[in-house]
């Protein structure tokens, strides 16, 4: 069983627009975390890159379903540049 330090509307959250994350203050000072593309999955867990704290995200997927393919469609179509 998973423990939540909180439930957490997606309303709440800010978006960064440079590293395209939606983003909320966590109580270690950093800040929970989640993409576009993670919420176009049926993902529901923001979590912090500095401690083990973890939310939940209630939000409505169908708002977000569409920005799942294209994170897809991006990652097919990329290509590596060799210098």
């Amino acid at each position: 069983m998973v423990s939540f330090y909180d439930e957490l509307e997606i309303e709440d959250f800010a978006w960064d627009d440079v590293k395209q994350v939606f983003h909320y203050p966590c109580p270690c000072g950093d800040r929970f975390e989640i993409t576009r593309s993670q919420l176009g999955k049926g993902e529901d867990i923001a979590t912090c890159p500095s401690c083990s704290l973890i939310v939940r995200v209630i939000y409505d997927m169908m708002d977000y379903e569409d920005d799942a393919s294209e994170e897809e469609e991006v990652e097919e179509g990329s290509t590596i540049e060799v210098l």
